[in-house]
């Protein structure tokens, strides 16, 4: 796992080795009908997403090894930035969904902060991506901005982003012809 140091924000950057990108990518194709009848169009950015239908993709969807592969990589990532280690997932405020961003989509600088007691943790993992359909950019905040320009993370099969949920950051818009399919997702971790 790969973690940066930014503004003074920690990101961790993990890829999949290419069993689990497999395993996750069966999963999801077995459950391709029921979760394209959960899209619908949002944002007003040529977006398909999940996130209006169903707030817990993973479970609904069963989708195992993905979460699987999150939640392990979320545990990895605390334990190598905190002192506190003794934090579990709190499965009564998991958040999953799925992302289609299509041609010309994007999405604007947003975050993900819900207010909630304790360690509040975002992501992303690329299940399609050609590398060139919108880079996912950590942004300062506006105090950070005139001593820090934005972190670019690249698309690719199988990469997991992980962040603060507070943490602003935004997905450049796809010029390409592909869609770019991600599975986004909120997590919050309390002591044991």
């Amino acid at each position: 796992m790969n973690i940066e140091t930014l503004f003074p924000t920690l990101i961790a950057i993990e890829q999949a080795d290419q069993e689990t990108i497999e395993a996750i990518a069966r999963e999801v194709l077995s459950q391709r009908p029921l979760i394209e009848g959960l899209l619908e169009p949002t944002w007003g950015d040529n977006v398909l997403t999940s996130f209006n239908n169903e707030k817990d993709l993973f479970t609904h969807a069963r989708l195992d090894a993905l979460r699987g592969f999150v939640e392990t990589s979320i545990l990895a990532f605390v334990r190598a930035t905190r002192v506190d280690h003794d934090l579990s997932v709190d499965p009564a405020y998991t958040q999953s969904w799925i992302n289609i961003t299509r041609q010309f989509g994007f999405q604007e600088r947003h975050n993900h902060e819900r207010g909630a007691d304790g360690l509040p943790v975002s992501g992303a993992y690329y299940f399609n991506t050609n590398g060139e359909d919108g880079d996912f950019s950590i942004v300062p905040t506006d105090m950070q901005a005139k001593y820090f320009g934005n972190f670019v993370v690249k698309p690719q099969v199988g990469r997991l982003v992980l962040f603060r949920s507070e943490v602003f950051h935004r997905v450049s818009a796809n010029m390409t012809n592909s869609d770019r399919i991600s599975f986004s997702f909120n997590y919050l971790l309390k002591k044991e």
